[in-house]
């Protein structure tokens, strides 16, 4: 079952009482315990957040209603994670702190901060779904209205212009509101609610900067964090490097340097969970190696930047120890004719994973001649073949 924190539903409760519905009615007939709402460390189960926004959706009358959240949000709103996002440096910091701990404003959600081609950044949320519990447009609404206020918050009112944002659900009636909230390009129908952004645009430093606040502020959410129930070490890690892969500080140092322990602290502790950090680091590889193949249009040479490696030869390898293909056939093979950010033609994909797959067969042939060369003189089960990305 999954939750939402008391502070965003709060924040929910807040909207309704100031668009003039009957915010008790509405919450009791939601279950929801407004008692709980002062309540800074209790949550709600997601469904009844739903049910909330749908018999509110009917009261109003109004399909619109979940944009109003732009105009009602507060910064405290998002409690200690919106205190770690406003002391950062800059609101491309602000969204990886969002990304980092957004399990603090509950779970059922997985965001991911990714960047694209032309200098351009992605922030995606990907619903888990819930038997019975279906996400309506009205919270969806809320949710992008409410963080869209927050950065535009944070950035003095005016900044930042999204570029483009997706939704998952249709388009609506009454379009214009829409564009005149959020001012850029709007698609409908996608698979997952996600924003794209200038990342020159997100790198001008936040009037609430404070290093030192940051520091506080983060290590006090490192460790609300592992207090959750069900967030476990593993978790942690595992939320870190997705949010670093691909960067500077991904290997088990930094990770423990982020959770404010040691490297063998953090050894001990996912061997007490029953896990390697090398093997989680080689999953979220996987899976994202899987995404981005099958489901983006990225080329392969930037597909092994994002996931870490330093060349196509170490990227290669790793695809064929996870699907038993090289990157350029399992593109071929598994991914979608088209997707909601593919940027380039399929005939270009095809053309881009031919070439790949030449490169494969020309380095299979040469293997095949060294192998001959050296054979009778050098075991080749003495032969070794290493991973070098930059993850290790």
């Amino acid at each position: 079952m999954y939750r939402i924190s008391s502070s965003y539903v709060g924040m929910l409760v807040a909207m309704l009482q100031a668009e003039g519905l009957d915010a008790v009615r509405l919450c009791r007939e939601a279950g929801i315990d407004m008692c709980l709402l002062a309540q800074e460390d209790a949550f709600f189960t997601r469904a009844s957040a739903y049910r909330l926004m749908a018999l509110a959706e009917l009261d109003s009358d109004n399909p619109n209603l979940g944009l109003k959240a732009a105009v009602h949000f507060k910064p405290g709103s998002f409690q200690l994670v919106g205190y770690v996002m406003m002391s950062s440096a800059n609101l491309k910091q602000a969204l990886e702190h969002f990304v980092r701990f957004h399990l603090l404003l509950g779970n059922g959600v997985t965001l991911a901060l990714s960047p694209e081609q032309g200098g351009r950044l992605r922030l995606t949320c990907l619903e888990h779904p819930e038997e019975g519990c279906p996400r309506n447009r009205a919270f969806e609404d809320a949710g992008a209205a409410a963080l869209l206020g927050f950065c535009r918050w944070l950035m003095g009112g005016g900044l930042p212009q999204p570029l483009q944002f997706d939704f998952v659900h249709d388009e609506p009636g009454n379009l214009p509101e829409y564009q005149q909230l959020f001012g850029c390009s709007l698609r409908f129908g996608a698979q997952h609610t996600s924003v794209l952004f200038d990342q020159q645009e997100l790198l001008r430093p936040l009037s609430t900067a404070n290093e030192a606040l940051a520091l506080l502020h983060k290590r006090f959410a490192e460790f609300r964090l592992g207090q959750l129930g069900g967030v476990s070490l593993g978790g942690r890690v595992r939320g870190l490097i997705i949010e670093r892969l691909g960067q500077e500080g991904c290997d088990m140092e930094s990770i423990g340097l982020a959770l404010c322990i040691s490297k063998r602290t953090l050894q001990r502790g996912l061997e007490k969970e029953g896990l390697k950090f090398k093997d989680i680091l080689g999953d979220v590889r996987r899976q994202s190696a899987d995404y981005y193949l099958c489901r983006s249009s990225y080329s392969l040479t930037q597909v092994a930047e994002y996931l870490g490696f330093h060349d196509q030869s170490s990227f290669h390898k790793a695809c064929l120890r996870w699907f038993g293909r090289s990157p350029g056939r399992y593109r071929l093979d598994e991914g979608e004719q088209s997707t909601p950010h593919e940027d380039v033609s399929d005939a270009a994909h095809q053309a881009d994973d031919q070439c790949i797959d030449d490169i494969d067969e020309e380095a299979a042939d040469q293997r095949n001649d060294n192998e001959r060369l050296v054979r009778g003189s050098v075991a080749l089960s003495n032969c070794r073949h290493v991973d070098d990305g930059r993850c290790s």
